[in-house]
């Protein structure tokens, strides 16, 4: 009998070869009822490791990280966890740094009741942090990305000098035992210089991105930066082994 990450590690091997499967045609292969095999469906599609079309799913591009607005479509209860765990790491009084990913996005929905301020070169975190009174909200300027949807200059690079924030917030495309990766290199330049200007950092991560193929060639930091991870499974020893011994774990449970 196949664990659900058994099934799940099997169904993107299949989508390799195969590119598109059923839901039916999973539910024949692994012996198990249909029901079961939809939720595995859903637990693939809802985190950008598949593409859900009619009546199953199909391969992702494994080599390209989906827009940032592709991804704001992609309906996940697991992300909106994650958003809440990591908005508890926010407290009155602070000064706090949120990048540019879809999770922090919605982890920016649940800030309108905390006095604090917020520091961000997202667009979108910033318009979801201005639907309330509080945070107070400060966008950095700069050219737009418009495919990811955040600013960058060299005056923003500049500028960061003049902080110190109490923690950084950051998303990543990719998890590897040398670092985390993203696809833009003005982003991970962005990253290393907030990284350096905060007390503590705060990754918000999927497993899966341990596991990725895609191409995020950039750098944006030593996985030794990282204070605290939040993510949707508890991690492997070997996973564990990337980051400091001291790392702050917290992950979503059922």
């Amino acid at each position: 009998m196949y664990s659900q990450t058994q099934r799940l590690e099997e169904i993107k091997q299949l989508l390799a070869k195969k590119h598109q499967l059923t839901t039916r045609q999973l539910a024949h292969h692994f012996g198990i009822a249909f029901d079961t095999a939809r939720r595995d469906v859903l637990k693939l599609t809802s985190t950008g490791q598949a593409v859900r079309i009619h009546g199953g799913l199909m391969e992702a591009k494994l080599n390209n990280v989906p827009g940032f607005v592709t991804r704001t479509h992609i309906q996940s209860p697991i992300k909106a966890k994650m958003a809440k765990l990591a908005s508890q790491e926010v407290h009155p009084g602070g000064l706090y740094f949120i990048g540019a990913s879809t999770t922090l996005m919605q982890m920016c929905e649940l800030l309108g009741q905390v006095n604090t301020t917020v520091v961000t070169n997202s667009i979108d975190n910033a318009i979801r942090l201005t639907l309330h009174e509080l945070p107070a909200v400060e966008l950095l300027g700069g050219k737009i990305d418009k495919g990811n949807r955040y600013t960058y200059s060299l005056e923003t690079l500049a500028k960061l000098d003049n902080y110190t924030f109490d923690a950084a917030f950051l998303g990543t495309s990719k998890i590897q035992a040398d670092g985390i990766t993203i696809v833009d290199a003005y982003d991970a330049t962005i990253i290393k210089k907030v990284i350096a200007r905060s007390k503590k950092v705060v990754l918000v991560a999927q497993k899966y991105k341990f596991e990725a193929q895609n191409s995020s060639p950039y750098k944006s930091a030593d996985l030794k930066d990282i204070d605290v991870l939040i993510t949707d499974e508890p991690l492997s020893a070997q996973y564990r082994a990337y980051f400091k011994p001291d790392l702050k774990v917290k992950y979503v449970k059922d």
